[in-house]
């Protein structure tokens, strides 16, 4: 009789044990609230529904996802937020965390917030629970007419725009008449001739000038024209870069022509006639220009 007595007293005290070890956790440890910033809003405004859980622990004590969207009527959400926070209450560790809702009216009357259901499961026992928020109903006033008085302010604004609209269109046009237009880039023959005629009017009497003026010239076009390394070198060394080039030969034996005399000519200048040197001149015009 007394070993059947030990028994039950041990099955109670089991099952005790077993309660408190495998029961949901309790509402103290974690709660869930609502509430929203206003309940009487005009179409135009907007409100905040705040959804907080709290808690006993900090955030590894309980495991959930992000509160779903508010199911709603006559309200649709336009931005959400979220923020956790921790402290400390009579020696215990809370944490804290917050979701923000803002919500904007697509109808008038009333609006309506279904309860948000937020699934947690605690840790380290894996005990599934269940927590909900509280309906709430929001009255939205009737949409302000857009139209102004007698709706003359939309007709106002139509011209307005158009007016705008045409006066932009007009000070385009006169923008584009007085703004400067662009030169077209000039090729690097059209340089050569540029520089060409002033080396003939300030050096074809000179010889010796002429022919230093001309083969820098010369070197400068190669340069620019086909990107030859000129810098330093003689005309024999520039001639064998513009050898290997794939141009006509014929250009390739005029300019080399001109190089080679105006390097000589330039170092050792000899007794030619002026009429050599004009000669000259109107060949160079005459290949450039074409």
């Amino acid at each position: 009789m007394r070993n059947r007595e030990i028994t039950k007293t041990a099955l109670f005290i089991f099952g005790i044990l077993l309660f408190r070890f495998a029961a949901p956790v309790s509402a103290q440890e974690i709660s869930l609230s609502g509430g929203v910033d206003k309940t009487d809003i005009a179409f135009e405004d907007s409100l905040t529904l705040a959804v907080e859980i709290k808690w006993i622990g900090d955030i590894t004590s309980y495991s959930f996802g992000l509160l779903p969207l508010p199911e709603t009527e006559n309200l649709q959400v336009v931005g959400t937020s979220s923020a956790i926070s921790s402290s400390t209450e009579q020696d215990q560790d809370i944490t804290t965390r917050t979701f923000k809702y803002t919500l904007r009216p697509t109808g008038s009357g009333v609006g309506v917030i279904e309860p948000i259901v937020l699934n947690y499961v605690a840790w380290p026992d894996s005990i599934p629970g269940e927590l909900m928020t509280q309906q709430f109903k929001i009255l939205i006033a009737a949409p302000v007419p857009s139209e102004g008085e007698g709706g003359l302010s939309l007709i106002v604004r139509m011209i307005l725009a158009a007016f705008i609209v045409l006066a932009a269109a007009v000070g385009l046009v006169l923008w584009k008449r007085r703004a400067p237009k662009a030169e077209p880039a000039r090729t690097a023959g059209e340089k050569f001739l540029e520089a060409f005629e002033a080396v003939k009017s300030e050096a074809q009497s000179d010889r010796k000038l002429f022919f230093t003026k001309l083969y820098k010239l010369l070197t400068s076009y190669l340069s620019e024209e086909y990107k030859l390394d000129v810098t330093g070198k003689t005309a024999k060394l520039i001639l064998e870069g513009l050898n290997e080039l794939d141009i006509p030969m014929e250009r390739k034996e005029k300019i080399a022509a001109w190089l080679e005399n105006a390097e000589r000519e330039k170092f050792a200048p000899g007794g030619g006639s002026p009429g050599d040197v004009l000669r000259l001149v109107t060949e160079i015009e005459s290949f450039f220009e074409k």
